[in-house]
């Protein structure tokens, strides 16, 4: 689990740094959660899904209070 664990981390912050830590407009937005489902594939149905999830709605949040 440390492994997997260890693997969203940096999954979840490669998709923010590919994002820049900026607002977005419609069109990224739409390919930001687009790359955000398709990381979502890969650890559902795995014990790791719960915590990328919640990172991911964490980094949801944040982009949406930009």
């Amino acid at each position: 689990m440390k492994n997997t664990a260890y693997e969203i981390f940096v999954d979840v912050w490669r998709l923010v740094c590919r994002y820049q830590f900026q607002r977005m407009d419609a069109i990224e937005w739409k390919a930001f959660i687009d790359d955000a489902d398709r990381l979502m594939k890969r650890y559902r149905g795995t014990d790791g899904e719960t915590l990328f999830r919640l990172l991911f709605q964490a980094v949801q949040t944040f982009y949406e209070r930009l």
